[in-house]
């Protein structure tokens, strides 16, 4: 495969890209379209590339990864928990996204992960954080405990009193009344 060196040399230092990026990348190489495709096709196969989706790919095999698929996203709910050391349980990645994906449970990278949608008005209340050396977006405690009721799940009542203690009271009120929409 004569562009495959420096296709991965370009593409492996980022978390995530498309097809369209390897076919701009590859193109200005000299690269024909059905090479692109069976680099690609040959990359996933050799488990050296994994798709996160269609037309999706990564070179990093880590499940912190699979959010940027969903963009704009945030990791949130238990997710949120097992990534701001709440709780002390693994659990599984919880991506709440505004983009147009079916919410529920699917299979990326042999990773399990939840899906939610959001709407705009409650897209909000998170912050980047390094997790498994990659920066990414998750939701505050004041917001992740709304969207546990927003979602209706329900909580242990240890990690409740924990998630509670980590809260800001002023923060928490003014996140409801931006949700429900009332303004001082």
């Amino acid at each position: 495969m004569k562009y495959e060196s420096a296709f991965i040399e370009f593409f492996e230092k980022q978390n995530i890209f498309v097809t369209d990026d390897a076919r701009r990348f590859l193109s200005r190489l000299g690269a024909g379209e059905s090479y692109i495709r069976l680099m690609l096709h040959n990359l996933v196969r050799s488990g050296q590339l994994h798709r996160i989706g269609k037309g999706a790919y990564t070179f990093q095999r880590n499940e912190a990864i699979i959010g940027f698929r969903f963009r704009p996203f945030y990791y949130g709910l238990q997710y949120a928990l097992t990534i701001r050391r709440i709780w002390t349980q693994q659990s599984v990645p919880v991506i709440i996204t505004r983009s147009k994906a079916n919410p529920g449970v699917r299979e990326i990278m042999g990773i399990k992960v939840i899906l939610h949608r959001i709407d705009l008005n409650g897209f909000f209340g998170f912050e980047y954080l390094n997790y498994g050396g990659i920066f990414v977006p998750v939701s505050d405690p004041e917001k992740t405990l709304l969207d546990f009721i927003h979602y209706r799940i329900k909580l242990d009542p240890e990690t409740m009193v924990e998630l509670r203690k980590r809260t800001n009271k002023s923060k928490l009120q003014e996140y409801a009344a931006r949700i429900s929409g009332k303004r001082d």
